[in-house]
């Protein structure tokens, strides 16, 4: 049979036809798998890249050092040996790298961390992620295919702190999706009915791929990934519109503060995922006091909130106690039992209340249960927001009196109680307010001691001790307190030592005092310093003794000069002489017994004068002898040396021993 001309040139259309829709598909196809593999690779650096920095320890200091500790180590080796991530880079802000996975063992050849990575620095001041798809079958150490990812690094409030680039392997999915569309290309002339479905289906399946991965960062912006619960910023989304409204509403919400008691100490047995699962425990605790209208949300680290619209206040004060108890029972994990508590701290707030001022409520609440010894629940009060202005105005104070600034000694004598002869005096330390009262010490010691301002006052205190009892005679002592917080840094004998030397004073004219609460739990550092101080010559007394536990084993453990025994003993004279005398004698027999000198406090009239006189009490100390005075009126007292004329100022305690007399 004879083929035409035409029939030659049809065949040789539709050949070239089917050739231009063959290329044509191959060419749609290439581009759809190339978009298909970029946006699943997107999907997977961003979830990693924010699973990765929120679950990191110490992510930050990482980003500023660039050096790892081994536990930051083991999480960045678990990482990049997991899925499809093989490799990331930390850059810090100024987008300079801080650490690369695979290179932070060892220091790579020619490697310049100096040099700034223009794409890191635009997304950490943009916060726009930067992607690129990337052929690695002409490079070494490269999957065939992968993208390079640069993500934002954020901390808990949602700031930048720095930007991650995250390389993902994406060369088995795209050799999946090549094998599974390069076949339609090559039988095209078969399959032209479908050459228009297959592109529509890849289309789609992208489109399904972008909405799940949108519905997934939605998912990571509203809620804590750890525990579930909602981030700060979502808490306060859905709290705002319930406050600020019209009183006439008559509306209450319940604002409840929780937060773990000695977490660091789980963390610390229990390893950081312990710390996590009772993390989780905590939130589900919460979770089951919600209801139908409340939510919670984990405020970072280990402080949650919740909100309880319309409660009534018996059942929000319920809900606490129900989360107290259900926390305190513990939680399994790695076959262990995890035990924690927690302290809580409530407010009912009224809906014309502005959301900050209801938190601040519920804080300060927190932080009474905290000062009540913990693992309890506080209700708010307006007494509470007082305490705290008064706090804040201590806080300041103690700040400026760090030189010395409105602080003031005053000197109480202390008094042998035969010769009525004054042997010493014991410093006492006082802080100004701006109306020039004193505030009591009870209140600002405990504060200064919080904020460790008391090491700077403690020395200003010492010096300023040892300066104005060096115009005394020699005969007589100065005896200063010391805060249990001063012994942390270990430095305390040598300053004393130096003070001794400064102004050239005996050793023995010093004497130092220490209550209960330096001994309970030393591990032997205190105990240390307390015998190095008294190597010098220094005399060390125990303070307030009678007040706490008294532990008989403190004397021998820790060898002190003098005992002090508490005020108190004396303030039950009037109700029962008989009994007391018995108690104060034995405790005096007792110290007498140790070798050490037996002073006692509160003496406030003849009557504990005469009571004292036969008990061989050492030293007596009391507002009979002396108020707290200032150092020239000390040193008036001094030269006049008569206990008839002394009178100012109250306070607590002294020191001194025979042997300083």
């Amino acid at each position: 049979m004879k083929i035409s001309k035409y029939s030659i040139t049809s065949i040789i259309a539709v050949f070239a036809v089917t050739a231009l829709l063959s290329f044509g598909v191959w060419i749609t196809l290439q581009k759809t798998i190339a978009n298909v593999v970029q946006s699943k690779a997107e999907t997977s650096a961003i979830h990693w890249a924010a699973y990765f920095y929120q679950n990191l320890e110490g992510i930050e200091d990482l980003i500023e050092s660039g050096e790892p500790t081994d536990r930051q180590a083991a999480q960045i080796e678990a990482a990049v040996n997991f899925g499809e991530v093989f490799r990331f880079k930390l850059f810090q802000p100024g987008g300079k790298i801080a650490l690369v996975s695979d290179e932070f063992r060892f220091k790579a050849e020619g490697a310049s961390l100096s040099e700034i990575n223009d794409k890191a620095l635009r997304v950490y001041e943009t916060g726009e992620n930067y992607i690129e798809v990337n052929d690695g079958t002409q490079k070494e150490n490269r999957p065939d295919l992968y993208v390079e990812a640069y993500v934002p690094v954020k901390n808990n409030s949602g700031e930048n702190i720095g930007v991650v680039e995250v390389y993902v392997d994406q060369s088995e999915a795209g050799s999946i999706l090549d094998a599974g569309f390069s076949w339609i290309a090559l039988a095209l002339p078969a399959l032209c009915a479908f050459i228009y479905l297959i592109p529509s289906m890849a289309f789609l399946r992208k489109g399904q791929i972008a909405k799940r991965a949108k519905e997934e960062a939605e998912h990571l912006s509203k809620y804590d990934v750890l525990t579930g619960l909602l981030n700060r910023r979502s808490f306060a989304k859905l709290a705002k519109p319930l406050f600020g409204k019209n009183a006439a509403d008559g509306d209450f919400i319940g604002m409840i503060y929780v937060d773990l008691d000695n977490f660091k100490k789980i963390n610390d047995e229990f390893g950081h995922d312990g710390g996590d699962a009772f993390l989780r425990w905590t939130a589900n605790a919460i979770e089951a006091e919600l209801g139908t209208t409340g939510f919670a949300a984990r405020f970072g680290g280990d402080e949650f909130v919740m909100c309880l619209p319309g409660v009534a206040h018996d059942q929000l004060r319920a809900s606490a106690q129900n989360i107290l108890k259900k926390v305190s029972k513990g939680t399994q994990h790695r076959e262990k039992t995890i035990i924690g508590n927690v302290s809580v701290g409530i407010h009912f707030a009224p809906c014309f209340e502005n959301l900050d001022d209801a938190l601040h409520a519920a804080d300060l609440a927190l932080y009474k249960s905290k000062e009540a010894g913990k693992n309890t629940v506080t209700s708010y009060s307006e007494e509470m927001h007082a305490e705290l202005k008064r706090r804040q105005q201590i806080e300041r104070l103690l700040v400026n009196a760090v030189d010395g600034s409105g602080l003031e000694l005053n000197y109480q004598p202390i008094n042998d109680p035969v010769q009525k002869k004054i042997l010493g005096f014991e410093a006492l330390l006082r802080l100004k307010g701006d109306d020039g009262e004193i505030i009591s010490p009870d209140k600002f010691i405990p504060l200064s001691e919080k904020l460790g301002l008391i090491i700077p006052i403690g020395k200003w205190a010492l010096e300023e001790a040892i300066s104005n009892a060096a115009n005394w005679p020699e005969h007589m002592f100065v005896s200063v307190n010391l805060s249990p917080v001063q012994f942390g840094p270990n430095e305390l004998p040598g300053f004393i030592e130096g003070l001794l030397k400064k102004y050239d004073f005996a050793a023995s004219r010093l004497e130092v005092e220490v209550t209960e609460s330096l001994l309970i739990g030393d591990d032997g550092n205190a105990a240390a310093q307390i015998q190095e101080i008294r190597a010098f010559g220094v005399s060390v007394a125990m303070d307030d003794f009678g007040t706490g536990y008294s532990s008989l084993s403190y004397f021998w453990k820790y060898k002190f000069d003098k005992l002090k025994i508490d005020r108190s003993f004396l303030k039950g004279f009037e109700e029962n002489p008989a009994s007391l005398k018995k108690l104060i004698e034995t405790i005096i027999n007792l110290g007498h017994g140790f070798g050490m000198t037996v002073t006692i406090e509160g003496v406030e009239n003849n009557a504990h004068v005469d009571f004292l006189s036969s008990m061989r009490c050492d030293q007596l100390q009391g507002f009979h002898f002396g108020r707290p005075m200032l150092a020239l009126d000390a040193a008036s007292a001094i030269s006049k040396d008569t206990l008839e004329s002394i009178s100012h100022d109250p306070i607590t305690t002294c020191k001194t021993g025979t042997n300083a007399a």
